[in-house]
């Protein structure tokens, strides 16, 4: 099974030629709605730390321990699949690139820093432009390799002064370099650090966060959004660019059975959607007989 980077020397010295081939799905029926002006759909999937015991290479498999586990099953409502962890360098289990690319769904990893060993590692990478250039060789390496097709990129940790045009140098290196790899390809910022580098989550798109916004594919808002944080959003950046986050485990936000009605907001003004967690599900009422049936309500 694949498995997660954890350390920057683990992913610098990531090695094609040692790494084991595999077999991936191409990418089939896709609709590239974010160049023809439509919203999209993503899925951001995180659940119990991700790399589950049930999720083989092969799909999710049936244990004595899990008789019911999670599965997705909404395929033909989304347009983009990210597989979530707390982990460095997430890379997407095999069997999730292969369905999403079955259905025609764009499949990405998670590049993601946090806390104080997250700033540790953010200085390592954006102390130079070769650190910055390296990294992201290293990235779109790994995501050719394993076939998907793109990041979504998480900093929660505050960035020097000093390093944020080196930022946003990795962003727009790492978004150019994938899209020049691959047919069709994502790289979206997640709404955290502000251009002043401070870790202050806007929850809409700004000033703040407009640099960020620029250098890449679009941006996933954070949870705490307003109707009117929306609309002033829209005076920033195209709309089908910003993703609404919505949290299924509604911490300080609408979710839960909920998610509908933050959908519907979305909807209205032709934002696109980021449903963080749809695992909830299982983790909310982990005795349920059926969690297929509570996965299509």
């Amino acid at each position: 099974m694949v498995l997660p980077i954890v350390g920057l020397d683990e992913l610098w010295n990531w090695d094609l030629e040692s790494s084991k081939p595999v077999d991936v799905k191409p990418l089939r029926n896709y609709r590239d709605k974010l160049n023809q002006g439509l919203p999209e759909t993503m899925i951001c999937h995180d659940m119990k730390g991700g790399y589950l015991d049930e999720e083989s290479d092969n799909g999710i498999i049936l244990t004595a321990d899990i008789p019911n586990p999670y599965v997705f099953l909404n395929w033909w409502n989304i347009d983009i699949f990210c597989y979530f962890s707390h982990n460095f360098v997430t890379i997407p289990p095999i069997a999730y690139i292969n369905v999403a690319h079955t259905h025609g769904c764009l499949a990405l990893g998670t590049f993601i820093t946090e806390w104080i060993e997250g700033k540790k590692l953010c200085e390592k990478i954006l102390e130079s432009e070769e650190n910055v250039k390296r990294t992201v060789e290293c990235l779109v390496s790994i995501a050719n390799h394993y076939h998907f097709d793109g990041w979504l990129v998480n900093i929660e940790n505050e960035i020097q002064e000093e390093n944020l045009e080196n930022l946003k140098l990795f962003l727009e290196l790492l978004t150019s370099q994938t899209r020049a790899s691959t047919d069709f390809s994502r790289v979206i910022w997640y709404d955290s650090v502000t251009a002043s580098g401070n870790l202050k989550w806007q929850n809409m798109l700004n000033e703040h966060n407009l640099a960020w916004y620029s250098s890449c594919d679009g941006i996933y808002l954070n949870y705490n959004w307003d109707d009117e944080m929306l609309l002033r959003s829209a005076d920033f950046g195209a709309l089908n660019r910003i993703f609404v986050g919505i949290d299924c485990f509604a911490r300080g936000c609408i979710g839960g059975w909920d998610c509908y009605r933050s959908f519907a907001k979305a909807n209205l003004i032709r934002m696109s959607i980021a449903l963080f967690a749809p695992g909830w599900i299982c983790e909310r009422f982990p005795n349920h007989a059926n969690p297929i049936e509570l996965g299509l309500r």
